[in-house]
C-alpha cells in the first residue's frame, strides 16, 4: 500500500515536470517599447526577385550542349469525329502539340505550311502522341490525314503570329 502510494506521487511529480518543461515561453508584447518593437516590411517582392517565401526557381531544361534553353510551349490538341480542337491562332517559335484521341475511330494530326509538313502515327482511341514544330509566321492547315476525315470536317486553319 505504501509503494503504491509511491508510485502515484511518482507519477504526478514527472507529469508535472513534462508539463513545464514542455511550455514555450511566448513574449509578452503589450508591453513592448518602441526601442523593443522589430519593423517589418509588407511589400512584397518585386517580379523576378527571389524571397525566402516566393524563391525564383528555373525550370529543370534538358539538352546535350548543357547550357539553358526555354522550354516550348505545349499546345493540347483533341481530336474527335470529325473535328479537331485547338486555337486558330498560335504563337511563333518551336511548339509542342499534344495530340489526343478522344474519338472512337483511329485519327492522326498533321501540320502543314510555311515549308512545314509534319505529322503524328495514327492513333487509336485514347491514344496519345507529341510532335514538335518550329513555326513561323503565317497561315497552316491542320488536318487528319487518315482518308476521308479531313473531307468530313477534320481540317482547319491556323495562323500563326
Amino acid at each position: 500500500m505504501l509503494l503504491a502510494a509511491v508510485m502515484r506521487i511518482a507519477v504526478l511529480l514527472l507529469s508535472l515536470l513534462l508539463v513545464f518543461a514542455c511550455q514555450r515561453e511566448t513574449p509578452d508584447v503589450s508591453q513592448n517599447t518602441p526601442s523593443q518593437s522589430s519593423t517589418t516590411t509588407d511589400t512584397p517582392p518585386q517580379m523576378g526577385e527571389a524571397s525566402t517565401m516566393n524563391p525564383v526557381i528555373p525550370p529543370e531544361q534538358d539538352n546535350s550542349a548543357g547550357s539553358p534553353t526555354p522550354a516550348s510551349p505545349t499546345q493540347e490538341v483533341h481530336l474527335i469525329e470529325y473535328a479537331i480542337h485547338m486555337p486558330d491562332t498560335l504563337p511563333t517559335g518551336r511548339i509542342a502539340f499534344n495530340v489526343e484521341n478522344g474519338g472512337k475511330e483511329t485519327h492522326a494530326f498533321e501540320i502543314e505550311g510555311n515549308g512545314i509538313e509534319q505529322k503524328t502515327s495514327e492513333l487509336t482511341r485514347g491514344n496519345t502522341a507529341a510532335l514538335e514544330v518550329d513555326l513561323k509566321p503565317g497561315t497552316y492547315t491542320v488536318y487528319c490525314p487518315i482518308k476521308g476525315h479531313a473531307e468530313k470536317g477534320m481540317r482547319k486553319t491556323v495562323v500563326v503570329k
